[in-house]
């Protein structure tokens, strides 16, 4: 009679077992059990078949403005940008579409653009505009809103972003699901779909600055005098802070040491002139209905 000895029936599961969130889209789950047994003392070996599964697509991003606080901006500006970060968080390459987002009920601003930071966290020339981008699993990209500020604009705050939405899926209904080549994609939590505000905030005060200049002669020649006056003052209600008004002597001019005036008192040459560059603090200016500050900054220069 046969008999099995000891008893002993254990299993081998050769496969690349599925733990971590994030295993690669398109990734094979190999599946084959492997029975040792022994009768009357021989050892004996059996396999089952072969399962393979591949992992399906979960197509998840994350769209997150960059700015805890307001930006601040004055009419009239040009290319003003909102710092936004965009993340596959799924576990297949996407690519996803990228549109201006601008709240329903937020004040307009002009020409609506997206770019692409070159990687230096900060807009400049050196980025790159862009409509769509391709993103592999676990990384991410930072993205500016860029537009200009309406010369007229009288509003308090205006809400823009960036929306980002996958070309595989994209639905924006969580669950619903896409056949791929070899496997299936799957819309996440967020339908494919996310997108996030940063806002504007108009500045309504700001310094307007008047320079004139006056010639101790008809006419002028080397040794003639310009007496320059700069008269500042404030454009709606606030506050000003750290204001430095700032200037440079005219090439082929030589300043008049002793001639620095603020609001007509004498300043110290000490501190406030340096080589061709003036520089005269005002420290905070306030303006509100009753408090209407001007301040006038006065120097002379020779012609040379």
């Amino acid at each position: 009679m046969n008999k099995l000895g000891c008893g002993i029936i254990y299993f081998m599961l050769l496969s690349n077992f599925v733990m971590a969130k994030g295993v690669a889209a398109g990734t094979q789950i190999i599946n084959v059990v492997q029975l040792n047994y022994e009768v009357n003392g021989g050892l004996f070996f059996s396999t089952s078949n072969t399962l393979v599964d591949t992992v399906d697509q979960v197509i998840e991003l994350d769209m997150v403005c960059q700015t805890s606080t307001n930006v601040l901006v004055q009419n009239a500006e040009t290319q003003r940008a909102l710092t936004f970060q965009l993340s596959n968080l799924g576990n297949g390459p996407d690519h996803f579409t990228l549109i201006p987002d601008t709240n329903s009920s937020t004040p307009d601003v002009n020409n609506r653009l997206i770019y692409l930071d070159n990687g230096d966290g900060i807009f400049n020339n050196a980025d790159t505009q862009i409509t769509d981008i391709n993103l592999n699993p676990d990384t991410n990209v930072t993205l500016f809103f860029v537009s200009d500020i309406p010369a007229n604009a009288t509003w308090q705050t205006s809400s823009n972003g960036i929306e980002a939405r996958s070309t595989i899926g994209g639905s924006g209904i969580p669950g619903k699901n896409y056949t791929l080549s070899s496997y299936f994609a799957v819309d996440g939590y967020k339908g494919g779909v996310d997108s996030d505000l940063c806002t504007y905030e108009l500045n309504h005060v700001r310094l307007k600055l008047l320079k004139s200049g006056t010639l101790s002669s008809s006419k002028l020649f080397t040794g003639t005098t310009i007496h320059y006056k700069i008269v500042a003052s404030v454009e709606g209600l606030g506050l000003l802070n750290a204001v430095n008004i700032k200037d440079t002597i005219p090439t082929d001019t030589t300043y008049v040491s002793g001639t620095l005036h603020l609001d007509g008192s004498v300043l110290s040459d000490v501190g406030h002139v340096s080589g061709n560059d003036i520089t005269v603090p005002l420290g905070n200016v306030l303006q509100t209905n009753i408090l209407h500050p001007i301040h006038t900054v006065e120097f002379d220069v020779k012609v040379n």
